[in-house]
C-alpha cells in the first residue's frame, strides 16, 4: 500500500470527496518496500548479517523535531506474519527523514529491550504521509500533520516481538548514530488462519470527551490479556489533530502492546484526518473512493469485518464488497466465526439515536444471509445485546447485535425493545472482553472501571 499522499481533509463530506496528491516518490520509500532490509548503512561497515549486541546510547532522542509520538499498530495484510507500525513527529516534512523500525523476537530481549540485538534483517523502512484539515480542494496555508508508516513482514505466527520505531543515521561498532527512537513496544502476531487456539480481544467505542477517564483506566486495561482491540468509532469530539494527539497519549499504555483496528464514527468530522491516523487493509472491490473504509482480516478461526456506516451513500456503496467478502468467508473451511463492527447500530433501543435504517436496509439482509455471528456497534452511549435476531423476530440461531458505545464518553439512558435481551445505562461506561476458544465464544461487558459485570453471553457452534 502506498501511503505517501497528501490528503486534503473535508468536514463531514462523502468519502468520494477526499482528494490525494502524490508527493515526490524519490524522497520517500513506499510501504510496499518494507521487507526486512539493511537500512542502517553499508552492511560491510556495520554488522553483516549476524545479530550483534547493542550498546545503549546516552539518549534515544537526538533531535526534538524527530521526537517519536503516538506509536500504534494495525494490520494491513496477514495478521499472523505482518504488523504495521505508525507514529508521528513534530516535524511534518518528508525531507531528510526515513522512518525505520528496529525489531526482534521478544524471547531473550528483556521487557525493556535492553538485550535487543541489531542486524540488517531486523530492520524495516517505510513512508510518510502528510495531510491537512481543510474543506477546500486546494493545499491550504494551514498547519500540516504527518504519519510515518512501516510494515514489518516475514514474521512468525503467534510470536512475541519487541521493537523501537523512529529513525537513526547509521549503526556502527554496535551503536546507533543519532538515534531518534521510541520506547520499546511489544506485539504478538496473530494465530495462523485456521488454527483454533484460544485468544482474547477487547471491543469498545465512543471515547469522545473521555480521555482523562481513559488515562485513569489505561494501565489496568493494558494488563488485560487481549490479542488486539476493535474500536467502533467516535474517538474524539470533532476529530481535529490536537484531540487525536491527546487520545493517543491517553491510550499509550494499551497501544504500546496491542494492535487496534478502527472504524470511522460520525464524530470523525474530518475523514481524511481519521484515515491519516491509521493504516488499514486496502480491499479489492471496495473502490478508490472507499479505500480503507471497509476492511477485513482473519485471526485464527475468526473473520473480522470493519465497515463505514457514517452516510447512506457509504453504506450502499459497500454492499457489493461486503457480500463478496461474506460469501468467501462462509465458504472458507478455516473460518468458524464472522464478526462485523461499525459505528451505527442496526438495532438499538436507546432513545438518543436508536436503530439505523440504512444499516437495516442494506447490511442486515447480508448478515442474515451469510449467518454473521456477532455485529458490534456504538453511537448510543450505553450497552445493549439483542436476542439472536432474524427477519425481525427472535430465533434460536441468528445474528446477535451488540451496542457497546460508552468507552468513557458521557452516558445515555438505555432502552428496551422486542429485540433487546439486556441493556445497561451508559453512565458507568463500558467495554467488552471476548474470549474465543475454538467452537465457543464468550463475551463479557464490563463497566468502564472494570468493577461491574454488565452482561455475559456464550455462543457455541
Amino acid at each position: 500500500m502506498k501511503r505517501f499522499a497528501v490528503i486534503l481533509a473535508c468536514f463531514a463530506l462523502p468519502a468520494c470527496l477526499e482528494t490525494k496528491a502524490a508527493t515526490n516518490a524519490a524522497d520517500v520509500a513506499t510501504t510496499e518496500d518494507t521487507a526486512a532490509v539493511d537500512i542502517a548503512g553499508d552492511a560491510s561497515t556495520t554488522t553483516g548479517d549476524s545479530p550483534v549486541a547493542v550498546t545503549a546510547p546516552a539518549s534515544w532522542a537526538s533531535d526534538p523535531n524527530k521526537a517519536v509520538k503516538a506509536v500504534h499498530m494495525t494490520w494491513q495484510h496477514d495478521a499472523s506474519t505482518t504488523v504495521t507500525v505508525q507514529w508521528t513527529t513534530p516535524a511534518t516534512t518528508l525531507d531528510g527523514y526515513t522512518p525505520k523500525v528496529w525489531f526482534g523476537p521478544a524471547s531473550g530481549a528483556a521487557d525493556d529491550g535492553s538485550k535487543m540485538q541489531f542486524a540488517p534483517a531486523l530492520t524495516a523502512t517505510g513512508a510518510g504521509e502528510i495531510y491537512y484539515q481543510t474543506i477546500t480542494d486546494v493545499t491550504p496555508d494551514t498547519p500540516s500533520y504527518i504519519t510515518w508508516t512501516v510494515e514489518l513482514t516475514g514474521l512468525k505466527p503467534a510470536t512475541d516481538y519487541v521493537f523501537r520505531a523512529g529513525t537513526w543515521a547509521d549503526f556502527k561498532a554496535g551503536a546507533f548514530v543519532s538515534p531518534d527512537l521510541s520506547d520499546v513496544q511489544h506485539v504478538r502476531t496473530a494465530i495462523a488462519k485456521g488454527k483454533r487456539d484460544p485468544f482474547n480481544l477487547i471491543l469498545c467505542g465512543d471515547s469522545r470527551g473521555g480521555t482523562e477517564k481513559i488515562r485513569t483506566n489505561a494501565d489496568r486495561l493494558a494488563k488485560i490479556d487481549a490479542a488486539f482491540w476493535l474500536f467502533n468509532g467516535d474517538f474524539n469530539e470533532t476529530g481535529v489533530q490536537e484531540q487525536w494527539d491527546d487520545w493517543f497519549d491517553a491510550m499509550k499504555p494499551i497501544l504500546s502492546k496491542r494492535p487496534l483496528m478502527p472504524v470511522q464514527g460520525n464524530h470523525e468530522f474530518f475523514p481524511p484526518t481519521f484515515y491519516g491516523q491509521f493504516a488499514l487493509p486496502v480491499e479489492a472491490g471496495v473502490g478508490a473512493d472507499y479505500k480503507e473504509h471497509a476492511w477485513s482480516f482473519t485471526y485464527a478461526n475468526v473473520h473480522f469485518i470493519g465497515l463505514d456506516s457514517t452516510q447512506d451513500s457509504n453504506v450502499q456503496d459497500q454492499v457489493a464488497w461486503l457480500e463478496s467478502d461474506l460469501k468467501a468467508a462462509r465458504a472458507d473451511k478455516d473460518i468458524d466465526w464472522i464478526i462485523a463492527t461499525m459505528h451505527h447500530p442496526a438495532y438499538s433501543a436507546c432513545t438518543n439515536h436508536g436503530s439505523t435504517d440504512r444499516v437495516q436496509k442494506y447490511w442486515v439482509p447480508l448478515f442474515e444471509k451469510y449467518d454473521v455471528d456477532l455485529i458490534f456497534a456504538g453511537h448510543d452511549h450505553n450497552y445493549e445485546r439483542s436476542w439472536p435476531w432474524r427477519a425481525n423476530a427472535k430465533v434460536d440461531k441468528g445474528p446477535i447485535y451488540v451496542v457497546a458505545g460508552a468507552f468513557y464518553a458521557d452516558g445515555y439512558t438505555n432502552g428496551k425493545d422486542t429485540w433487546t435481551a439486556t441493556s445497561s445505562h451508559g453512565n458507568k461506561g463500558n467495554y467488552v472482553e471476548m474470549q474465543v476458544n475454538g467452537s465457543k465464544i464468550t463475551f463479557t461487558a464490563y463497566s468502564g472501571d472494570g468493577s461491574e459485570t454488565l452482561d455475559t453471553y456464550t455462543l457455541q457452534k
